[in-house]
């Protein structure tokens, strides 16, 4: 956005000569009553000042223009004059004069004014003459979402982008596809790329920056735009633009916010009374005394008596008494998330910078669990003379995540409530009740007795040269590097679920990583007539090497030493490993428009790996799209009702780098054997050669197209695609045991995807007394299947994978089981028994073929977890100051896998369990089965995981205000924003156990989501 505001101004700044001569030639006689006014005029984005702005007297055709530092001076008829403030790319404003002598205006980016500037890799093209489906975020509306993480606050802002929570944990990043999965087994992550430098580390690297540097996002989703990536791009392209200095008067940002936060949901078990008619069900006995499947009720079946239920003295106290324990209560407690921000901007015409300073730390819903950030970041970029430009960009950070122990919230939750956790010293029992399994999860949280404690320092730099060869001609030199340090240290003391009162155990694991980017570029742009044409050429190479170790030691002799002393005790396991790969590439882009209507775009990319084999280390990606702008056209330009048309297509091919370094060299696998009655170290084979691995493939073709209606109040864009890899994709073959291997990696393996996406924005409300009511609402949807496994029957056809969870023609995850129709009832006791041996209160199972037999062929395709729609909507109201946004983000049709809904409602009753409607035979409900003691999980109970996952999350609302410009200049400041945010206040979904936001299945150890409640404050000068 900050190069959009930059080119606007640069364009104003042309006009004051001529606007101010009109305004003197044209201007009305000044009545005595005249005064002078004059102010400031800032952009209230980042407080920078604006000049070239019009400043006009309404009615009339008096007026001036901003000079260079956004200052003005004008002479009004009298105090009813209204001066009304206006520039290109920005919202006009009115503000009538009165008593006032200084009036300073903040203005506001109008972006559907702007002939938008949009990043495309490798350079940027004007939004009109993109021909890609290319999508666009400003950094304005990912700070509105208060996170640590860009990833998590563009969730729901892009159409097809999907961004899954992978847990609550603080400083958890989330889960990113873009328009689904190709990969079976390899990543499907998405390439970013930021200030130009694609970066080796995938999602989680970007947690390391502040959302508040961005300036903007784009994200490149065909193949024709990510084919300039090729080997990177199948996944497509996040491009990260950070922000950076400005001509004009310094601005100097300060933001501060905090927040508290809640757990959003947690697991609903069971209290100690419900606890208890659960055990006193479970031991349900038949009327020979026997408990099991057969005491379900029938005639002359009994509870015994309590002492002969509660065989713990502490559990049969605390049912006698009605003591209960609310385990997950006592674990969680409120957070808290603190950001802390000051940014400076400024510079001359020659050079500009840009400096910020933050702190993030975000404290978790369970003690011990938190987790730091500080950045720092410079851009600088200084002009030399005509021909030569510098610039450099560097960000450092450092951050520590407290992950706490996994065995906390699973403790919890499973923990009878019966139990008891303190003594009546107030001392914590290890174990609450005499069953030695589960531990008392307090434990977890005593200071120093479970650590878990991950540090990463980052240093992520790049510098360039610019060189204007000719007109028109430009070369570009720019070299990034990208080196983090990891280092993870653990420690499990005595009385933790981890040791059970053995010897603490502790260990260290480091890995550093370090990755440099080169790249030469030329571009050549020019227009002739009717055609204007662009050409890229790109010769670029890429390095990345890393290091990981690790020691574990067990029989710490004391716990304070935690792993900073591991020869103190016994090492259980260490190891080490090196891996480094080079990647060298050549790109060539040529853009060609005529008229400015017919569009043209082709790339290719040649992309050379060490991680391939000689022969096979080359690959070509091409990428090529055109578009017509039907709106330029005659027969449309008549139809006021159109403002904007223009029609796209494109195909490209692209690759995802999914073969590992060394991986088509085969390997060895190193074993132990006896000699000598002493173990010996030996080699054997552990992987088969293949030479012929390549990388997997995607192709895409795209059509869509872009509109604007009643002058650009309405726009949007549609598009559809369809991918396919071919039989690209990596995957085992199995061998016969004869060849020494038990299988081949090899590229056999193929998915489709097809998919719409659509995305609008309207002006609903532009009225004359300042109320503006603007929104954006985007949806995404896709289907996917598989077309080609490595299996094959006996006559060579295609067969499913059904250990893998993989089926022609379905999605990559489906849910393959029996299907729950209910519970078996008294009356079908016969029919249960003559189906499948089961009993009254047994899952019943739907008999799928109909053949009168309980078998494998029952099961079938219950779901899947793509999601039918996904995406958001946004709406944004300003008046006089005051400013409400709040956003909806919705993923809708699609299954869950809820394993705790299986795992912790065993009906088992030795521990907790999550609260269900069960069978009893007081009580014949079809939800969960009767409670049995003598069964460890409940008979085919993984039929109880798979649930509707669809919601709807208000996930933020903000109301913000901004104090007057007659404040503003008596406090010397440019702008002042306070404001207040609520995250995540309201879920509409039909699965009430937990949050359903998920990037994988539901387990019993997960972290809750958070509700969070923050102000905050925003001062420039």
């Amino acid at each position: 956005m900050n190069e959009i505001l930059s080119k606007c101004k640069r364009v104003l700044w042309c006009f004051p000569v001529g606007l101010a001569l009109v305004v003197i030639c044209s201007g009305q006689a000044i009545a005595r009553q005249d005064s002078t006014v004059s102010g400031t005029i800032t952009s209230v984005e980042d407080g920078s000042a604006l000049p070239g702005v019009n400043v006009i007297v309404k009615g009339t055709t008096t007026g001036t223009v901003t000079d260079i530092d956004g200052k003005y001076s004008l002479r009004v008829p009298s105090r009813d004059a209204v001066l009304v403030f206006s520039a290109i790319g920005f919202s006009t404003t009115e503000v009538t004069v009165g008593s006032q002598s200084q009036i300073s205006v903040g203005m506001e980016v109008d972006v559907r004014s702007l002939s938008e500037v949009v990043v495309v890799g490798y350079g940027t093209q004007d939004k009109r003459d993109v021909t890609a489906s290319i999508a666009s975020i400003d950094g304005e509306a990912l700070t509105r979402i208060p996170t640590g993480n860009a990833m998590e606050a563009m969730k729901g802002q892009i159409a097809g982008v999907d961004v899954l929570a992978n847990g609550g944990r603080p400083g958890q990043g989330p889960k990113i596809t873009i328009r689904g999965r190709r990969s079976l087994t390899a990543t499907n992550d998405p390439l970013f790329v930021v200030d130009g430098i694609p970066m080796t580390s995938g999602t989680n690297s970007i947690q390391d920056f502040n959302p508040s540097d961005i300036e903007s996002m784009e994200v490149l989703k065909d193949a024709a735009a990510t084919a300039i990536y090729g080997s990177r791009g199948s996944n497509g392209v996040i491009l990260i633009t950070t922000k950076r200095g400005k001509p004009g008067k310094t601005s100097v940002t300060y933001t501060s916010t905090y927040a508290a936060t809640t757990p959003f949901k947690t697991i609903p078990m069971m209290n100690g009374a419900e606890f208890a008619d659960l055990k006193r069900e479970a031991n349900r006995v038949d009327a020979n005394g026997a408990s099991g499947r057969g005491a379900w009720g029938d005639a002359g079946s009994s509870i015994p008596a309590d002492d002969a239920v509660f065989v713990d003295p502490v559990e049969l106290l605390s049912a006698q008494t009605g003591r209960s324990t609310d385990w997950q209560d006592l674990i969680y407690q409120n957070g808290s998330q603190m950001n802390q921000q000051i940014s400076v901007n400024g510079g001359t015409e020659k050079t500009q910078v840009s400096l910020s300073l933050s702190y993030f730390k975000e404290n978790g819903l369970v003690e011990g669990t938190d987790f730091g950030r500080y950045t720092a970041r410079v851009n600088v970029d200084h002009q030399i003379n005509k021909i030569f430009k510098v610039g450099m960009s560097t960000l450092y950070s450092h951050s520590v995540q407290n992950w706490g122990s996994g065995a906390t919230i699973s403790e919890a939750v499973n923990q009878t409530p019966l139990g008891m956790p303190y003594d009546d010293e107030g001392n914590l029992i290890f174990l609450p009740i005499s069953d030695g399994i589960r531990t008392n999860p307090l434990n977890e949280l005593v200071p120093g007795k479970y650590i878990d404690e991950r540090t990463i320092n980052r240093l992520f730099s790049s510098v360039y040269a610019e060189v204007q060869i000719l007109d028109g001609l430009k070369y570009k030199f720019l070299i990034g590097q990208d080196y983090q340090a990891w280092e993870r240290g653990r420690f499990e003391g005595q009385f933790t679920q981890a040791r059970k009162n053995g010897t603490p155990a502790a260990g260290l694991f480091n890995q550093q990583s370090f990755g440099y980017t080169q790249e030469n570029l030329l571009t050549y742009n020019k227009s002739f007539g009717d055609h204007s044409l662009g050409l890229t050429a790109l010769q670029s190479s890429a390095q990345q090497d890393s290091t990981r170790s690790g020691l574990v030691a067990i029989n710490l002799p004391y716990e304070t030493a935690q792993w900073y002393n591991l020869g103190l005790g016994t090492i259980s396991d260490y190891g080490s490993r090196l891996e480094s790969y080079r990647l060298l590439s050549y790109m060539g882009r040529v853009n060609y428009s005529f008229k400015g209507k017919y569009l043209f775009q082709a790339s290719m990319r040649w992309d050379g790996s060490s991680r391939l084999a000689e022969g096979n280390k080359w690959n070509a990606f091409p990428g090529i799209s055109v578009g017509w702008r039907m709106k330029d056209e005659a027969f449309l330009s008549g139809v006021n009702l159109i403002s904007d048309l223009k029609l796209r297509a494109s195909y490209g091919k692209v690759g995802n780098t999914a073969v590992s370094p060394y991986q088509t060299q085969g390997a060895l696998n190193q074993s132990v054997y006896s000699w000598n009655e002493a173990d010996a170290r030996g080699f054997a084979l552990g992987g088969i050669p293949n030479p012929d691995l390549s990388w997997e493939y995607s192709a895409t073709t795209d059509v869509g197209f872009d509109f604007g209606l009643f002058n650009n109040r309405l726009t949007g864009t549609f598009d559809y695609y369809h991918t396919s890899t071919g039989v690209s994709l990596l995957l085992r073959r199995a061998l016969p045991p004869t060849s020494g291997y038990t299988s081949i990696l090899q590229n056999i393996g193929g998915t489709e995807t097809n998919g719409y996406e659509i995305t609008l924005g309207a002006t609903i409300l532009d009225m004359s007394n300042g109320l503006k009511w603007n929104a954006d609402f985007n949806m995404g949807h896709y289907s996917e299947k598989i077309v080609d496994l490595a299996q094959r029957d006996a006559d060579g056809n295609k067969i499913d994978d059904v250990g893998s969870g993989w089926f022609i023609g379905q999605p990559i995850r489906t849910f393959y089981d029996y299907e729950k129709i209910g519970i078996w009832q008294v009356s079908e006791k016969d029919e249960a028994a003559a189906f499948m041996g089961a009993v009254p209160g047994e899952i019943k199972i739907k008999d799928q073929d109909g053949d009168g037999k309980f078998t494998p062929d029952d099961r079938k395709i219950l779901g899947n977890d793509v999601p039918a729609a996904y995406g958001g909507l946004t709406n944004t109201l300003s008046f006089k100051g005051f400013d409400l946004s709040f956003f909806f983000y919705y993923r809708l049709g699609f299954m869950i896998d809820c394993q705790f809904c299986q795992g912790q409602a065993s009906m088992q009753a030795r521990y907790n369990n999550l609260k269900v409607d069960y069978w009893t035979i007081d009580n014949p409900t079809n939800d969960y089965p009767r409670p049995n003691k003598n069964q460890e999980g409940i008979t085919n109970g993984s039929t109880l995981r798979y649930r509707d996952g669809g919601y709807v999350k208000l996930r933020n609302i903000t109301l913000g205000y901004r104090l007057p410009s007659s404040v503003l200049e008596k406090l010397r400041f440019s702008n002042v924003r306070i404001y207040a945010t609520a995250q995540n206040p309201m879920v509409w979904s039909k699965f009430k156990l937990f949050d359903p936001e998920r990037a994988d299945d539901l387990g019993s150890g997960e972290m809750p989501s958070n509700q969070l409640f923050m102000g905050g404050l925003s001062v420039t000068f």
